[in-house]
């Protein structure tokens, strides 16, 4: 069994800081995983901020729901998490250095405060299938700590980086974000002239020109390409528990 968690963020009570394609990224999602990857409508959840009669991505929920998943992986054959909203960096204060430490940022997050990069791997440590986690927002690259990390933004060379030296016990965790922890990541449309991420867009269609089989690895190259063809600055990252990422994803 299959189960999806698909998170979109537009933000729309916030003017401020309101995004357009959050949710648009997240319906393109569960549409593909349903009719490519033979998901079921009843396992895969949603939250989304722009209708009243689902699920909300606030903080509780956010995490309620990763760690449901975590939880049951054990019984199941694959995790697929997807993330489109604001991402930042913040200095830690719970550290002597002051380092930087990524977020996510929920819809609550004025009251409740965001998601750190340490609590997503605390919730990730704990997932024993195969998990598929995608970060389409800001200063996402290392957004959820992982040991290994690759990088094509040269576009002729895959660099594999010894990033931490945290122990995931699971080497079926891979992580697809958006841009390095320095960049943003950009708006766009797609074909339908829908306003989407242009990570996940790009994705997608990199999924689609190779009929939905290809390993996590060309998949990743195939994105960074895409972006940079459509004139994107932006670098995603790839990161793995494994230090050699070869799962195939497969058309079922």
């Amino acid at each position: 069994m299959k189960k999806a968690l698909l998170i979109g963020v537009d933000y729309v009570k916030n003017p401020k800081v309101s995004l357009r394609g959050c949710v648009n990224d997240v319906i393109n999602i569960r549409n593909m995983l349903i009719d490519a990857y033979d998901y079921e409508a009843d396992n895969i959840t949603i939250l989304r901020d722009d209708v009243m009669d689902f699920m909300h991505p606030i903080k509780s929920n956010i995490l309620d729901q990763l760690n449901i998943l975590a939880n049951q992986s054990e019984s199941l054959d694959e995790i697929w998490l997807h993330y489109s909203g604001h991402g930042s960096q913040i200095q830690n204060q719970n550290s002597k250095k002051r380092e930087l430490v990524e977020i996510i940022i929920p819809m609550d997050y004025e009251a409740e405060g965001s998601i750190y990069d340490y609590e997503l791997l605390e919730i990730i440590r704990k997932i024993k299938c195969r998990a598929i986690l995608v970060f389409d927002c800001c200063h996402s690259g290392s957004i959820c700590d992982m040991p290994w990390s690759f990088d094509f933004g040269d576009l002729t060379e895959l660099k594999t980086l010894h990033t931490n030296t945290v122990i995931i016990e699971n080497s079926n965790i891979y992580v697809l974000s958006g841009c390095r922890d320095s960049e943003s990541s950009a708006d766009s449309s797609n074909g339908l002239d829908q306003s989407v991420g242009a990570f996940t867009n790009a994705l997608i269609e990199s999924l689609r020109a190779s009929h939905h089989n290809i390993s996590v690895v060309d998949l990743y190259k195939k994105t960074c390409i895409f972006l940079y063809q459509n004139g994107y600055s932006q670098n995603p990252l790839l990161s793995s528990s494994s230090e050699t990422p070869d799962y195939i994803i497969k058309k079922a």
